[in-house]
């Protein structure tokens, strides 16, 4: 009996949670942010795409000959962020909605409560100082996730970091504040719930900076909290991206002297 009881609808809704997030997560950080030589001991860290690879070349190209970038280049070089909203977004919410039949005003896609409003006022100008302070060579050589947007005009510059708000940042957020949050949250309770959360996060910033993926730990935790608190992940989305949209701007205006 005690064997059968791993098969109960608790159980079976954790496995799928776990093990989904473990296929996904490994496979987003191998999808490239980066085209290298076959030869270079970091393209063993990547997957193989040559229409990617194509399209940044050739946008590279362009940005070194000083011809203008096409959007289409500029979006395929976007290939990071489009892929966390499809793998850490989308199909999530459809393994709630469609596979567990539960709703996703539950997972966070909801303004939440009064919190919401008051975190977001207080907590995202912090983020956007902590962004523009992060401006080290180290986080250039790491952001932005689109290799050519640093180098494009500032009007597409722009695009990118709409897209990066939006695509790569609602991925994120709704993956480990909402799926695996709020999913495991009956079966571990919440601090279980959150130190998982966390622990997945900062696994995905091996290879950033130091200080980077140190603040992670403290900053997923955080968000964790806040996610429960205001009961949605608007709060988390809105300052995680302020963070990072901040971050980019500070090393696009660092490099070009723009903005």
């Amino acid at each position: 009996m005690d064997a059968l009881r791993f098969f109960g609808r608790a159980e079976i809704k954790t496995t799928v949670i776990l093990l989904y997030a473990a296929f996904a997560l490994t496979l987003w950080k191998y999808i490239p942010s980066l085209p290298l030589p076959p030869s270079s001991p970091g393209s063993v860290g990547q997957i193989e795409i040559s229409c990617y690879t194509q399209s940044v070349g050739r946008g590279a190209e362009l940005l070194a000959e000083e011809k203008p970038l096409p959007i289409p280049l500029l979006l395929a070089g976007e290939l990071k962020s489009f892929a966390a909203l499809l793998l850490m977004g989308l199909i999530p919410m459809a393994i709630v909605k469609w596979g567990f039949r539960e709703k996703l005003s539950d997972y966070g896609l909801s303004f939440g409560n009064r919190f919401t409003l008051q975190s977001i006022l207080i907590f995202t100008p912090l983020m956007i100082v902590l962004g523009y302070w992060c401006t080290g060579a180290k986080y250039a050589m790491v952001y932005p996730l689109n290799p050519l947007a640093v180098r494009a005009s500032v009007n597409l510059f722009r695009l990118h970091l709409a897209v990066y708000a939006l695509c790569y940042y609602l991925g994120w957020e709704f993956m480990f504040r909402g799926f695996l949050l709020k999913g495991l949250l009956p079966k571990f309770g919440p601090y279980a719930a959150i130190l998982v959360q966390t622990m997945a996060a900062t696994m995905l910033h091996f290879g950033h900076p130091l200080a980077e993926t140190l603040g992670c730990i403290g900053g997923s935790f955080f968000w964790g909290g806040l996610a429960l608190r205001t009961k949605s992940l608007l709060p988390t989305w809105v300052q995680h991206a302020a963070l990072g949209v901040a971050l980019d701007l500070a090393i696009f205006a660092r490099l070009t002297g723009a903005f």
